[in-house]
């Protein structure tokens, strides 16, 4: 699973940024998580 990470924090489904990595929005495709990552200028993280 994949994450979306900027400003210290998380994407989370309702376009918010959480600390808190259980909220967080997941991807299973790094791929799809790394093209929006691009377009609001963050960089994905693996999350176990």
């Amino acid at each position: 699973m994949y994450a979306i990470k900027f400003f210290h924090g998380y994407l989370t489904p309702d376009g918010t940024r959480t600390r808190i990595k259980s909220a967080a929005l997941l991807y299973n495709n790094k791929e799809e998580a790394d093209r929006f990552a691009d377009s609001v200028g963050g960089r994905v993280k693996k999350i176990e």
